[in-house]
């Protein structure tokens, strides 16, 4: 059975009789606690806490907690006109809640530039103005709630049967709550997989009261009989406050928590958006490394936002150590593409590599003395000696040719064997000081048309005499008409001689090297094939060397001064073209020149 309202009961009835008998009701005292509860942590909140919509957190806050006072006053309240009177005033915290919190929503998670607008300022305050206004006048045109509103007889609280108006209001509210679900949907899809609890959380915040809504207008559903929406909405508002509380899940300093760990020996500062020191690790705290920073800190936050974080930056000298400051931008996990949280600073002791790096820089500085120090004396005594062996060598011609009087056999092949030792003494430093040109980029090289096969066959021709007394054949393959490459012909024929001259010592009795001569791919190239012992692997180093020579198993080592091939790849690389070489132990072995042909060889 109902109770019909009376009108002069409405309304009218004044805000002070309302209160009578509340304070000994323990639900209003129930209420009051978790009111005083959720204000004391939203000032925490306030002052501690720094994150993104922190204003609309904290509106979202007041009006949960003007929601919840209202809904206690009229549970407590054992008559219509205060029941209406409560009701009607929750309706700024009903109101102002889901706007709120959408708002709080966009600015946390999608960082809304509009939310500064005066349009969002507007609606924040028309909004729960209008609800409030709607509601408040309904004895005039009952479309929040029909007349057909009364107490309840079963469990002394108003029955509300809702106007047109009411489903206008909650249809509004709707919009923001939907829209705060598309941006969350959004931002599942382009946050990084540690921030989806988060998101999840947020999520479930705010479908919980969405679905106590629904259930309240198409199904009745109630708590203590009224709209548990209010009910729904601060328990997850709390929940989620605790993970705060705990967690600090909005804090910076949690997103950049892996970087801070209070177990490494390196110091790690942490600044936040506002070039604020936020967090500075175990560490960093030592007296006598903030004594020695300060400065320098204080110097990296003013221009932290222009550093160039790929350029190293200048060292920290504490006096004792020194650190290398490392910058790492930390990024939102709900929007790696966006503004960021703030920067981590970590300063690396790097003493011992500055030490170690000083060392090293002083031996090779050293060593680079001594090896000019080196070539120097080389290129002297080279010099020195190329003087008196050109007339010790002109000398021993004279007197071998006999103008100086007849000798007997036993002179005349010692004179023999000391010409043609001074020809390899000349040879050798010949050798000394074009290798030493070469390394000094001093030796300038003609780039001219060279008719490469002619070069091949004079070459031939002119080591046949040397091929002989080896006991070594010759074998040129066909080269008529041979390619032309562009190089200098004497630095050319100079290689190639050296290439038939180790061809012939280092082939077997009787054997036999190949010349051939091909082109292949824009390419020239040239062959130098004998038949002997081989070279072992890995011995690719040593063979192009500078003094480096190949033991032979017949002479045990080679007469020579280990520079020829040295000089031939470097002749041949600075004629643009390459040296190489492919062996078979105890078979052949084969040396490649290869050359670009010029562009009219190649057409």
């Amino acid at each position: 059975m109902v109770v019909s309202s009376n009108e002069e009961e409405g309304l009218g009835k004044t805000m002070m009789s309302c209160f009578e008998g509340v304070s000994a009701n323990p639900v209003f005292w129930f209420v009051s606690a978790i009111s005083a509860i959720a204000a004391f942590v939203l000032l925490w909140v306030i002052k501690y806490q720094n994150f993104k919509g922190k204003v609309f957190y904290a509106l979202t806050f007041i009006a949960m907690i003007w929601t919840l006072i209202m809904v206690g006053l009229e549970v407590v309240s054992d008559n219509f006109a205060c029941q209406m009177l409560w009701a009607t005033m929750a309706w700024l915290g009903n109101a102002l809640l889901p706007v709120a919190w959408c708002f709080f929503v966009f600015a946390y998670v999608d960082n809304a530039a509009w939310l500064k607008t005066r349009a969002a300022g507007a609606t924040l305050a028309v909004v729960p103005i209008s609800a409030f206004a709607l509601a408040a006048t309904n004895q005039w045109h009952h479309l929040v709630y029909t007349d057909a509103s009364a107490i309840s007889l079963e469990n002394g609280s108003i029955n509300y049967i809702h106007g047109h108006g009411f489903y206008v209001i909650i249809a509004s509210l709707y919009t923001f709550v939907f829209a705060a679900l598309l941006c969350l949907a959004r931002a599942f899809t382009r946050a990084k997989q540690s921030a989806w609890p988060l998101l999840s959380v947020f999520i479930v915040i705010t479908l919980t009261p969405l679905t106590a809504n629904a259930g309240y207008v198409v199904f009745d559903l109630t708590v203590f009989g009224l709209d548990p929406t209010a009910f729904m909405f601060t328990l997850g508002i709390l929940a989620f406050t605790w993970i705060l509380v705990r967690n600090k899940t909005m804090d910076m300093a949690f997103v950049g928590q892996s970087g801070l760990a209070n177990a490494m020996s390196e110091p790690v500062i942490m600044i936040d958006r506002n070039n604020k020191i936020f967090r500075i690790n175990k560490a960093a705290k030592d007296n006598y490394f903030i004594q020695n920073s300060t400065h320098f800190v204080n110097e990296l936050r003013a221009n932290i936002e222009n550093i160039n974080l790929r350029e190293t930056l200048s060292n920290l000298n504490t006096g004792s150590r020194i650190y290398e400051p490392r910058i790492q931008e930390i990024e939102s996990p709900l929007d790696p593409s966006r503004a960021i949280l703030g920067w981590s600073i970590t300063f690396v002791d790097v003493t011992e590599n500055i030490a170690i790096r000083g060392a090293l820089e002083e031996a090779l500085q050293r060593a680079d003395e001594a090896s000019r120090a080196k070539d120097e004396f080389i290129s002297v005594v080279s010099h020195e000696l190329r003087t008196p062996l050109t007339s010790l060598i002109g000398g021993l011609k004279l007197a071998r040719s006999g103008k100086l009087g007849e000798t007997t056999a036993s002179i005349q092949s010692m004179l023999d064997i000391a010409h043609r030792n001074s020809i390899r003494l000349s040879r050798l430093v010949d050798n000394i000081l074009l290798a030493q040109k070469i390394d000094i980029n001093a030796l300038v090289l003609e780039h001219e048309p060279v008719d490469l096969g002619q070069i091949l066959k004079e070459s031939f021709k002119e080591n046949q005499m040397f091929a002989a007394e080896q006991g070594v054949q010759f074998a040129l393959d066909q080269i008529d008409n041979g390619p032309t490459i562009t190089g200098d012909a004497f630095a050319i024929r100079q290689v190639i001689d050296n290439l038939i001259s180790n061809a012939i010592k280092f082939s077997n009795d009787h054997g036999t090297v190949t010349g051939g001569l091909t082109t292949l791919n824009g390419q020239a190239r040239l062959s130098i094939t004998n038949s002997g012992q081989g070279i072992p692997k890995g011995m690719e180093s040593q063979i192009f060397g500078r003094f480096e020579q190949v033991k032979n198993s017949n002479q045990h080592s080679t007469q020579g001064s280990g520079l020829g091939l040295h000089i031939s790849k470097k002749l041949v690389n600075q004629m643009a073209g390459d040296i190489f070489y492919q062996s078979e132990e105890d078979q052949v072995t084969t040396f490649y020149v290869t050359f670009p042909l010029t562009e009219i060889e190649q057409i």
